[in-house]
């Protein structure tokens, strides 16, 4: 497994490619942990160029959920444990509308929590 990043409208993107099974675990954690330090929005995990996870692997990204995750292009693949957790885990079907619902939803909160007369 290997993985890149980026940030797109304020919106951590995590891209994994390969297998993500047992072994790579570890890594894919702290690739996760990497990604959530250089941004501070919300994070969405692209799977798209996965070939595939073991049970391990589907595990190691539902401790990755920690409050929140979005997870995009999981295309046919089953997963049950993702699915099971759908109240921290958001499935969307791919990445830009995983992105572009992310960051309208982050803009919302920051609009929110801005105090009343504050101008920007």
């Amino acid at each position: 497994m290997y993985w890149d990043s980026a940030e797109c409208d304020g919106v951590g993107v995590l891209q994994l490619f390969g297998f993500l099974g047992r072994q790579d675990a570890h890594r894919f954690e702290g690739a996760v942990d990497w990604v959530r330090s250089r941004c501070k929005g919300p994070l969405v995990l692209d799977m798209s160029g996965l070939l595939g996870w073991s049970t391990e692997g589907e595990a190691a990204v539902v401790r990755a959920a920690g409050d929140s995750l979005a997870v995009c292009g999981l295309r046919e693949r089953p997963a049950p444990l993702l699915a099971a957790r759908e109240a921290v885990i958001r499935i969307y079907p791919d990445l830009p509308s995983a992105v572009a619902h992310l960051a309208s939803d982050a803009r919302s909160r920051a609009e929110a929590s801005r105090p009343a007369g504050d101008v920007h």
